[in-house]
This record gives C-alpha cells, structure tokens and sequence, in this order.
C-alpha cells in the first residue's frame, strides 16, 4: 500500500499535465509527461502430488505500476513498484506426515522469506537513472536485467531485478551489454540483498560429497559482473557471446548461435564452460557454493522444422562430468534449449536432457506442447539436489483479447512430471516427480501517454 500512495501523485500529475501548453519545457514537463504503464495480474495455482501426500492451491492478485519521465538532455528517471495480496489458499504451510515439507511452488507466489505473511507484500522493484544518446546508454540504480544466463524468469508474481550499473552500446546490427551488481531481489522476495547474502535464499542442495549444504550466509563476494555481445550476422543467423564473473565464486562463459527461418529449417547451438574462482566462495567445502575441483562443460543443441500447421522443434543437452553446471538460481535460469516451465538443468553434471516441442498458433491463440527427459547422475557428485530422472510434459495455452479487452492476456499452464523410476519412495516424491499442477495465470497490461505497448514487470 505505501508504494500505491508514491505513485498516486504521479498519477495524477500525468492527468493534469494534459493542460499545460506544449512550449512549457521546464522540469515540471519532463516530470508530467513522462511514461506510464504496468500490469494488474492474476495467479492460480494448484498441485496435485502423488498418494497420500498433500495437495497444494494458492491464488494470488497483484500489480506493478512503471513511470518513466521524458528525457531531459539525454537523462531520465524511472521507478517501479509492486505489490502482492493473497486471495485464497488451503494451509500451504502445513507440514506433510508422509515427506515432512510444505507446499513449494505455491509459496513461491508470496514470500519465501516470510513465509507466514500473506499480505501486503509490496517491493520497489526499479528505480533508477538513466542517460541514453543515439547508440550509447548506460542506466544506475534498481532495474531489470535480460540476458541468456541472468535474466527475469517473471514465473511467479514478483521477478528477478537487481541493483547496480548497466551500459549499452549500439553499434550497426551489434550490441554490447556490460553491467556490474552489487544487489538482488530475488523472485519470491520483497527485500534487497548483498549479491553475497542473496545466494542460497532458495534450497542448497547437497555437496558432492553427500551432506547438506550451507552455503547460505556463508559466502563471499563482492558482486556479479556481465559482459555481453549481440551480434546479427545476417537476417537469420544471430550469435551470443556472455561472461558472467560472480566474484570470488565462479566465471560462466557462454556462447549461442541461432538460426531463424521464417520457413523450412532452424536451429541453434550454445556451449557454456564454467569455473570456480578461489575456493568457489568458501575455503571450506561445506560452505562454499562452487567447489575448487569442479569444471562445466555444458552442450545444447535445437533443430526444428515450420510446417504448414505448426512448429516443431527437438532440443537436446547435455553436461560433461567434469562437473555440476551451478548458478544461483536467486539469479538466473536454466538458459538451454530443453529449459521448460517447472524442470531446469542447474545443479546437474553428467546429465542428459532431451525433448520435443510442438507450438501452433491461431490468430490470437498460442498452443504449445513439450516432453522433456531429464536423465540425472542418482550421486551427489553430480547431482545437487538429488532429482530423480523423471519425464515432463507440458501443456501451455495463451490466449491474448483485443478491442474492449484489449491489453488482456490468459495463460493456462498444466505440468505433469513423473519418476522413470517406478519404485521411488513415496516421501521423495513430494513436490519433485509424479505430480500434477495447473497454473491459470490473468494479465493486464497497459500503457499510458507516450508509447503505448505492454510491459511485463
């Protein structure tokens, strides 16, 4: 509610600012005239576990609201803020008798931090200053970032944003992204954390050892640094070039080579070679993120084909075992080709992941279908979080409304994941494999004043 109150002014002003005169160029009309947008969203979700386990519904309604002022010289200045109510849930955080845990993905709606608070969960999600001439800009302060490795993941009611700086820089059909950051908001959370006290929020996983890991609270690192290159070969050849330094801790390198067509065959490839820095973030192997010996070496691969009625796609990866493919995922998301809704590859080595994709669209109508195999290492030395190899199978609808409703958007999202392992204990299958879960998501997204386009905070 405080973050409705900033804004309520601003608001106003921008109504108000339809009555002064055009040749008013003072501050105030930088200020008045500015950009308004955001987005009002709607988020069911239910899981279904498997036997006698617990199931799990949560619904939950929020709203990001985004002002940009006009550029003054070049500068702008722009904040964002959200927030996030519960509508109705069963007991979320009722321990399960079977598997000794509570509901995972539904909590994820509110606050994984604090997690008894249901209510008024608001965050400043941007604020900023930005500079932007011709080819170069370069932003400071709270923002959104968007790459291959480190990037939004908007799954929930609240996304992934961070605290720092950023430059563009544009040059013929190439750019050029460099950023460093020193703070994050996780997704799920509504606090600003040091890079170093944001790693481990979400589950630690296991060492390779076997143990529980603590690396939580545990590490050191000063930041997270990015450098990237967008080149566009041709019309349909496009390649990613990104390092990711998280000081102290580990240097991801990444390459991406995509191929478009607007007929016949495309596809892509992407290698990301990983190390760790020092000790991984701790000289002890219990508390360290990345351990010292570990080197990834992760391939993906997609080939696919537009035939008259539809999309279809094979995607495949796979991790060497020469070590776990680790990122924070308070930070990123899975950045390969069988990368899915609910199933990704971080904390995986000597993993095979493989799958189909088939997309069809009609008019206003998006239908897309996956099935994704996930074949996991059953040791810790390869597998962080201990997932059983399982199937997924992915039903994912949008619908997007026009005249009247025009700004409104529906997705209905059904997951069912299931264990290749038919004598998975019943307990280690809560939340992770033989589940189903339906997610029906509502959005509305609108814009006001200079360019009117939707936005997805």
């Amino acid at each position: 509610m405080r973050i409705l109150l900033v804004f309520i002014p601003i608001f106003l002003r921008v109504t108000v600012s339809a009555q002064s005169p055009p040749e008013d160029k003072n501050l105030l009309h930088y200020f008045s005239n500015g950009e308004l947008s955001g987005q009002i969203r709607d988020f069911t979700m239910s899981t279904i576990n498997a036997g006698e386990l617990d199931d799990y519904y949560a619904n939950a309604i929020g709203a990001s609201i985004h002002y940009e002022t006009l550029p003054f010289k070049g500068f702008s200045v722009a904040l964002n803020g959200i927030f996030v109510y519960r509508v109705f849930s069963n007991d979320v955080l009722a321990i399960d008798t079977i598997a000794q845990d509570h509901s995972q993905y539904e909590l994820q709606l509110f606050n994984i931090k604090d997690k008894g608070n249901f209510s008024d969960l608001d965050r400043l999600e941007e604020l900023y200053v930005k500079y932007e001439r011709e080819k170069l800009a370069f932003t400071y302060g709270k923002m959104e970032i968007e790459s291959p490795l480190v990037r939004l993941h908007d799954g929930r009611m609240k996304p992934k944003v961070f605290s720092g700086f950023k430059t563009n820089v544009s040059l013929h059909s190439h750019n050029i992204t460099g950023a460093w950051f020193t703070k994050a908001s996780p997704r799920s959370t509504t606090h600003w954390y040091p890079v170093a006290h944001a790693i481990g929020i979400y589950s630690n996983g296991f060492t390779t050892e076997g143990d529980e890991a603590h690396y939580h609270d545990q590490i050191s690192s000063a930041g997270l640094g990015l450098l990237g290159l967008d080149m566009k070969l041709n019309k349909n050849t496009n390649i990613n070039a990104w390092n990711y330094y998280l000081d102290n801790i580990s240097n991801s390198t990444l390459i991406k080579v995509d191929i478009t067509k607007d007929t016949g065959v495309y596809g892509g490839f992407m290698y990301l070679y990983q190390r760790p820095i020092n000790s991984g973030g701790n000289i002890d192997p219990r508390y360290t993120f990345h351990q010292s010996t570990e080197r990834t070496n992760l391939l993906s691969g997609s080939l696919g084909y537009h035939f008259g009625f539809c999309d279809v796609k094979a995607n495949a990866t796979h991790i060497l075992n020469s070590g776990r493919f680790l990122f924070p995922r308070e930070f990123g998301v899975d950045p390969s080709y069988t990368y899915i809704s609910r199933s990704q590859i971080e904390g995986q080595g000597n993993a095979t992941s493989f799958g189909i994709t088939g997309l069809k669209n009609i008019k206003n109508i998006e239908v897309k279908l996956d099935w994704n195999r996930m074949l996991t290492d059953n040791r810790a030395l390869y597998n962080k979080y201990m997932l059983p190899s399982y199937d997924q199978f992915n039903l994912d609808c949008s619908y997007g409304f026009e005249d009247k409703l025009d700004g409104l958007e529906l997705r209905l999202l059904y997951v069912y994941r299931r264990s290749t392992d038919r004598d998975i204990v019943l307990s280690k299958q809560h939340n992770t494999v033989n589940f189903n879960q339906i997610n029906v998501v509502a959005n509305f997204n609108f814009a006001m004043q200079r360019n009117h386009h939707n936005l997805s905070h």
